[in-house]
């Protein structure tokens, strides 16, 4: 059995070598082909293997040359400003260099043979082009966020919100009280305006009829009264009897046809009777007629009146849910890592909540208007019956002159009720104590208006004093030079927001309030603004505090103690040589003025708008016991003011002022300043424009051609080994990713990079 498996295996061999091996020719040529198409996919095969190792060789030579052409940046630009730009040797020199060293073999020293490498590629080319530039607000507010992610937070929580915070509560309270103080004492002047008028019309009614001449005409004054001879309604009335007899006498005579005795005296008297009509009713008819439209415009004023105070009646009731407190909703109750600690009473909110139930005493109840429409229509009628009574007795007169009768009482009694009507008018709305003396008393609180007034005119003259270092900045004289400077960032400001297609904002000026009442109301919806600011913080509203830290960190800002002496004495030496862009350039990024004082001014008025509403917080407390609203709200804009003061000429000293009486401890002008930064929104385009500008005026570098982001483009070539033209082949087929040029590979390689 293992004999025959044996000559089996024996017999399989000798056919195989047959076919391999035999003499017969067609089986060589058929081997010779076979292994040619081996050889040649092997041969494919090697080269394809080469260029793909030459792509890679080629890209990380790329990324090598693009990332040392980064390692060269401005190092100024960094220095001042943490911004990072190509800067120093020449990026195409470096790429080159480093690229050529990545690619091409460099020869062992004192070694005569040369290492065998699979492949041996030589640079043909390298550029850089540059992709991004600092310029861009991209770029710029990228670089920026990564330089600020860590330090920023830190910064802005333990100084600046750790201090605020605290008093976000009391602060809030005081901004419901004050506006509601504020609107309600807008409403009650105009409502006393409006009620003064109608009072005013009232005594012009009164006046209308003392001055018409009626009052010489009756007379009504019993020491004017006569027993006739004279042209008065009570002189008439008393010869009447006499008139009538004088007639009768005449009559009798004529009927017997003798000669009137009686004409020249009965001529006198109609004359003068005539006379007196003929002044008498006009006199009346125009005093009625101005009385009536007198009535109606008083009527109008009291409607206006009572229309203003139900809307003082609406804003007392309105006024917990006053829509102003949002910033300081934002803040109240946050707990900060290391926050300050506020000495505020317990008693705060209560005082507040008491003051402001105080307003509805300057509310007047609706019978109010009732009882006033009532006076104003007894006025009327107490006019009308004096008119009624001139009419009567004008037409009595005019009767008994053509009908004698010596015994008729009517003229005596017309006369008699035409003093006694004008009488009761006098005594109750001419003569002193009448009822308008009553209705002013009404209308006016003696004591408290003395008062209101007194303090008024205490804060007119403080608020022109405390104000008054501001209009001392506006009287700089402007040099050349510090214009100059600020017209050449205007240019570089425009030019940056072109290249960044922004708009440009409209510089507005920052309005000064007229009186220290709008600056109350005012100050506090700043100050709600920027608690607001200091909320958004805390609740990861990142861009804008870490470019408000930035800016606070990298660039100058107005000393306040440049102030001292214009403060002091009004001298202004040395504010003008201090108000140099050189030194003010914080003010400028957040208020954007492209003149040397306007920056200065908007920021030194935000930074008394803030100190008044603060200081004007403490003083409603130290005011309540005045008692009356109007009275708490103007003490305690007074004791703002003269706290305010105190707090701008500790700014002008050392830069700081404590930031309440309940928080002793100091806030710095800066610190304000990066409050007003966030509060205006610090990442804005024009804020980068304005950061960009001063950055071009300071280094004299252009940030729009500063590369931040470049693209290194690498070509490199290997000799092919083996069949171009397969390899040619391969590449129509679009599987290569580079071109044949004879026997060589070449490749081209972009890779980009940025700080």
């Amino acid at each position: 059995m293992r004999a025959d498996v044996a000559r089996g295996r024996l017999l399989r061999t000798q056919a195989a070598g047959g076919l391999l091996f035999g003499k017969d020719g067609a089986v060589t040529v058929f081997s010779v082909v076979v292994l040619s198409a081996l050889l040649l996919f092997v041969s494919v095969l090697i080269d394809y293997a080469r260029i793909a190792m030459l792509n890679k060789m080629t890209e990380d030579a790329a990324r090598s040359g693009v990332r040392s052409v980064l390692s060269a940046y401005d190092e100024s630009l960094y220095g001042r400003y943490g911004l990072f730009g190509r800067g120093g040797t020449d990026g195409d020199r470096i790429l080159e260099h480093v690229t050529a060293s990545n690619l091409e073999r460099a020869e062992e020293t004192g070694s005569v043979e040369e290492a065998f490498r699979l492949v041996n590629p030589s640079l043909e080319e390298a550029h850089v082009n540059a992709s991004e530039t600092l310029g861009h607000h991209d770029v710029f507010r990228r670089q920026v966020l990564e330089e600020m992610k860590y330090k920023a937070p830190v910064d802005f929580t333990l100084e600046l919100a750790g201090k605020f915070v605290p008093i976000a509560t009391a602060a809030k309270e005081a901004a419901v009280t004050v506006n509601l103080l504020e609107k309600l004492n807008k409403l009650y002047e105009e409502r006393q305006k409006k009620l003064d008028r109608v009072l005013g019309l009232q005594l012009a009614a009164a006046q209308a009829l003392q001055d018409s001449g009626i009052d010489r005409l009756i007379p009504y004054k019993v020491s004017e009264l006569v027993q006739g001879g004279d042209d008065t309604a009570a002189g008439l009335a008393a010869d009447y009897p006499e008139y009538a007899e004088w007639v009768l006498e005449d009559e009798a005579l004529a009927e017997r046809g003798l000669p009137r005795v009686n004409t020249e005296k009965i001529k006198e008297y109609r004359d003068r009777a005539h006379g007196l009509l003929n002044e008498l009713k006009p006199a009346g008819t125009k005093v009625m007629n101005k009385h009536t439209k007198l009535q109606g415009e008083a009527l109008t004023a009291l409607e206006e009146a009572e229309r203003l105070n139900e809307q003082m009646r609406t804003v007392h009731a309105q006024a917990e849910q006053s829509g102003a407190t949002e910033g300081f909703d934002k803040a109240e109750g946050k707990q900060v890592t290391g926050q300050k600690q506020a000495d505020i009473p317990a008693s705060n909110k209560s005082d507040m909540e008491e003051i402001r139930a105080m307003g509805q005493e300057v509310i007047l109840p609706a019978g109010w208007f009732q009882e006033y429409r009532t006076e104003l229509s007894e006025q009327a009628a107490a006019y009308a019956s004096l008119d009624m009574e001139i009419g009567g007795f004008g037409s009595n007169l005019a009767y008994g002159l053509d009908h004698p009768d010596p015994d008729s009482r009517l003229i005596q009694e017309g006369a008699l009720n035409l003093r006694t009507a004008y009488d009761q008018y006098d005594r109750q709305y001419i003569r002193q104590g009448s009822k308008l003396d009553d209705r002013k008393s009404k209308l006016t609180d003696n004591a408290v208006s003395e008062e209101l007034k007194r303090q008024r005119e205490q804060i007119g003259e403080m608020w022109k004093q405390t104000r008054g270092f501001l209009h001392a900045l506006t009287a700089i004289p402007q040099s050349e030079e510090h214009t100059r400077a600020f017209q050449e960032v205007q240019a570089l400001y425009k030019d940056n927001l072109a290249f960044n297609e922004a708009v440009d904002e409209a510089e507005q000026s920052i309005e000064e309030p007229a009186d220290a009442d709008a600056a109350a109301e005012a100050s506090y919806s700043l100050l709600d603004q920027m608690f607001g600011g200091i909320g958004d913080m805390l609740d990861k509203a990142r861009d804008s505090v870490y470019f408000s830290e930035y800016a606070a960190g990298r660039f100058t800002y107005f000393a306040p103690q440049n102030l001292k002496a214009a403060v002091q004495n009004g001298d202004l030496t040395e504010l003008t040589h201090g108000v140099a862009l050189a030194n003010q350039e914080l003010e400028y990024i957040v208020y954007g003025f492209h003149d040397p004082v306007a920056n200065l001014a908007a920021a030194y008025g935000e930074l008394f708008a803030v100190r008044y509403a603060i200081r004007t917080m403490e003083g409603l407390s130290a005011c309540k016991a005045t008692g009356h609203p109007l009275l708490i709200l103007s003490c305690s804009m007074l004791y703002g003011l003269e706290k305010t003061g105190e707090d701008m000429a500790a700014f002008a000293e050392r830069g700081a002022a404590p930031l309440s009486k309940y928080a002793a401890f100091d806030v710095t002008y800066l610190e304000y300043l990066r409050l007003f930064l966030l509060l205006h929104g610090a990442d804005g385009a024009t804020k980068l424009a304005r950061m960009s500008a001063l950055i071009e005026h300071n280094t004299g570098a252009k940030l729009t051609a500063v590369p931040a982001s470049v693209t290194a483009e690498v070509t490199a070539a290997a000799d092919l080994w083996f069949i171009p033209g397969a390899i040619r082949l391969l590449g129509s087929m679009g599987l290569l990713q580079g071109r044949i040029d004879g026997g060589r590979y070449e490749t081209t390689r972009t890779v980009g990079y940025s700080y």
